[in-house]
């Protein structure tokens, strides 16, 4: 499970530090993909396996599903941890996402994302700001489903 909040530097070869919580969490191996806000999404092996079985059950002939599948399998293959728990954003992602050198990495339980830090700022703002709203809505529709 991937859960916290890191703040870290990316460095001039475009290699960020995976937090030791998250590494301890998975293999040392990661998948990359691109966020729906703007940021990126971080899978492990298992964690990236079990999202493409989720979407090898959708219907190729729908257009909608193959623009998704087109821009989540677009990522970079495997992104090993380096010797010092580094892995390599490559420059297409870091564009994306805004990344310049201050970064965020959020855990979001079966994955991870990876923020330019003042997109994050402006997000966090965003989402502390729905929480209390969304979470009562949420944990309703979880409770009525349970009964």
């Amino acid at each position: 499970m991937f859960s916290g909040e890191f703040s870290y530097k990316m460095d001039s070869k475009g290699r960020v530090s995976v937090p030791a919580p998250f590494r301890a969490s998975s293999d040392g191996r990661y998948y990359i993909t691109y966020g729906p806000d703007l940021c990126l999404f971080v899978y492990d092996e298992a964690g990236f396996k079990e999202r493409t079985e989720i979407l090898a059950q959708l219907d190729d002939f729908d257009p909608k599903v193959r623009q998704l599948k087109r821009v989540f399998f677009s990522g970079p293959g495997l992104q090993e941890c380096d010797s010092h728990g580094r892995i390599k954003i490559p420059a297409v992602f870091a564009e994306y996402a805004g990344i310049n050198k201050d970064i965020v990495l959020n855990g979001m339980s079966s994955h991870f994302e990876i923020w330019g830090k003042e997109r994050w700022d402006e997000q966090r703002q965003q989402d502390i700001a729905s929480y209390f709203q969304n979470y009562k809505e949420m944990t309703s529709k979880a409770v009525s489903s349970e009964q």
